[in-house]
């Protein structure tokens, strides 16, 4: 065979190869973009993200929605529309109170802005006049519960009682007996605060300690005695004569509070 003829066919042996080849690749690629799922668009996305339930904090704690929240005194004002998640309410009402079934009562959290006193403004049970917001740990019922309460006016500061009355269920048959404020063994004085302000409250029961923390710090600390102990019920919380917007988180884990 002469050189010239050979390089002919070399060619076209080439050629054919590399017609296979293009062909190949042309299928494999139609197979790719027939099987491709298409990409969400925002919308979609933004709509599942409306619809999920709200994530837990890294601390575990989850962030409570309007259906899991019972209101036993008072008003809420769901703000669903300027916060996505469902989470965030609002309260202008002067007694407000709630509570977090089937939830341990050991632990929770409350985020929250005050914008002012309310009006009307009233006092309380005992007659005395107070601006307050705060948690509800080992909630029983009205008459026997736990308080870490955040004090506004007359002054600033953490106050920690609990209220117990073994054979009084309903807040009408109690009335404001029962009451014992719970000394501190640690305490630190809190600025006063300012409408607009956001602040974080948070309450720990480990044993028989109970530990009060505002906007991450450490400000007050104390031993529980018995009486307080024996309680047990779900967390909530509570506010006097406050107007503010809030955000409450509980444990994830469900059930009773263990008597440590």
């Amino acid at each position: 065979m002469s050189d010239a003829r050979q390089r002919r066919w070399v060619a076209l042996g080439t050629s054919g190869v590399l017609m296979l080849w293009a062909g190949g690749l042309l299928l494999s690629h139609g197979a790719c973009n027939g099987t491709r799922k298409p990409m969400d668009s925002p919308a979609s996305s933004s709509t599942r993200a409306l619809r999920a339930d709200p994530l837990p904090s890294k601390d575990g704690l989850s962030p409570v929605t309007r259906r899991q929240l019972h209101i036993t005194e008072g008003q809420l004002v769901s703000l669903q529309e300027e916060e996505p998640d469902g989470t965030h309410f609002a309260i202008e009402v002067p007694r407000q109170r709630a509570v977090v079934p089937e939830t341990t009562g050991d632990e929770a959290v409350l985020r929250f802005t005050w914008l002012g006193i309310t009006d009307p403004a009233i006092p309380l049970a005992s007659g005395q006049q107070r601006e307050q917001v705060g948690l509800k740990l080992r909630a029983r019922d009205g008459c026997n519960v736990i308080y870490a309460m955040w004090r506004i006016a007359p002054s600033a500061g953490i106050v920690v009682n609990f209220k117990r009355n073994p054979d009084d269920h309903e807040s009408g048959e109690c009335g404001n007996a029962g009451y014992t404020t719970v000394r501190p063994r640690f305490m630190e004085p809190l600025d006063k605060l300012s409408p607009g302000e956001s602040h974080v409250l948070r309450a720990r029961i480990d044993a028989d300690v109970l530990t009060v923390y505002a906007d991450g710090k450490r400000v007050w600390e104390g031993i529980l005695p018995a009486d307080a102990l024996v309680l047990e019920g779900p967390a909530g919380m509570r506010t006097d004569n406050a107007r503010v917007r809030f955000q409450l988180l509980v444990p994830q884990t469900a059930g009773t509070t263990s008597r440590r």
